[in-house]
């Protein structure tokens, strides 16, 4: 009989495509009802402590604390708001867009502005108060933390705009190519800190894909992003760091070469993009650990419980066997989504996530 462990040593043992004593669970980010009914009320802004409480009283194994906290660092304007970030992109405060906020205006239009531009400081200390206060709790609650950056595509569309960015790849692919360079130069750094402070896995957020297809073709994606995901895994891998990728949306002409850059695992797994965890399991299984996969724009929100127990099973059912699976929703949970059917997930894996699979049809 496989022993009880704990919530890190499952998480560690999962990444390592071994089999645990229970497949691990968590969720990438939590909705405002979700913090009310866990904690009895919403923080504030969307912070380490918070999120090790409410992940604690649930039970999930893990946690991703962003590098420079969930909202970074703001500079704040005279209207509160709207706002610029230290990257000088600008924000516009909106309730439906918690915890983040949606940008409306971008500082890079040209060479010229990048010429001008100065990027932000990586070495500043407070980007790791989030992660050392995760660590410092997770000696309580074992649970795993896995420090989160982003990638070269979505903070390079953060200081161009998308559509800027796709403009500039053709008008003048060679700026796009030192912007991701030096972008993926800051998170390279930012993700080393938080190796060294102890996180058990780099997660880097890059969506490449909306609902129906990549947002970038693969000749593209090949010619300019992977040479820059080449770069930051390869930085991860000689720390002996597992590095995670998390893209949205339908990037399946994309996977073999971001496979082939050398990430340890794939989250959300979007089924509601079209995302098929049963050919990805078996494609490419022994070398990804999967993560997420539970449909949260239709399953989790109109569903039963009921329903979402039986996508619980199903993703178990394909992707536990032989460890490398981590039970999620297929991106977060939202405030549409009623907290019973989050539960269930919980609920659910625990009760049939236990090693061996014994699931049948």
């Amino acid at each position: 009989m496989t022993k009880t462990m704990t919530s890190k040593e499952r998480v560690v043992c999962t990444l390592y495509h071994n089999e645990p004593d229970t497949v691990p669970i968590f969720e990438f980010l939590y909705s405002r009802e979700f913090f009310k009914e866990v904690l009895g009320g919403v923080p504030d802004i969307y912070n380490a402590e918070a999120v090790i409480e409410c992940s604690k009283k649930v039970g999930y194994d893990l946690c991703v604390i962003p590098f420079g906290g969930y909202g970074g660092i703001s500079v704040m304007g005279s209207d509160t708001t709207v706002y610029q970030d230290e990257w000088q992109t600008t924000y516009k405060k909106d309730k439906a867009s918690w915890p983040g906020d949606a940008p409306i205006a971008y500082p890079i239009k040209d060479r010229n502005d990048w010429a001008n531009y100065i990027l932000p400081d990586p070495k500043l200390d407070s980007r790791l108060d989030g992660v050392k206060t995760a660590l410092k709790l997770s000696k309580e609650t074992k649970m795993a933390v896995f420090g989160n950056i982003r990638g070269p595509f979505s903070a390079a569309c953060l200081l161009l705009g998308f559509e800027n960015f796709c403009m500039k790849l053709y008008d003048d692919p060679e700026l796009i190519d030192d912007i991701m360079s030096r972008i993926t130069d800051f998170y390279i750094e930012g993700g080393t800190r938080m190796s060294e402070l102890g996180v058990d896995a780099i997660l880097f957020a890059d969506d490449y894909g909306s609902s129906l297809s990549p947002l970038i073709s693969p000749s593209q994606f090949n010619k300019h992003i992977l040479p820059q995901l080449k770069r930051l895994v390869d930085r991860f891998k000689r720390l002996g760091t597992p590095i995670i990728m998390h893209s949205d949306g339908n990037i399946r002409p994309l996977l073999d070469s971001i496979v082939s850059a050398g990430i340890n695992g794939y989250h959300p797994i979007e089924r509601a993009a079209g995302m098929d965890i049963s050919e990805i399991k078996q494609q490419f299984g022994k070398k990804l650990c999967l993560i997420g996969n539970i449909n949260n724009k239709t399953t989790l929100v109109k569903g039963t419980v009921n329903d979402v127990v039986e996508e619980v099973r199903e993703c178990i059912k394909i992707a536990a066997p032989g460890g490398g699976y981590i039970l999620a929703s297929d991106h977060s949970v939202h405030d549409d989504i009623p907290n019973e059917n989050i539960f269930a997930i919980y609920e659910a894996g625990r009760k049939y996530g236990k090693y061996p699979i014994k699931l049948s049809n």
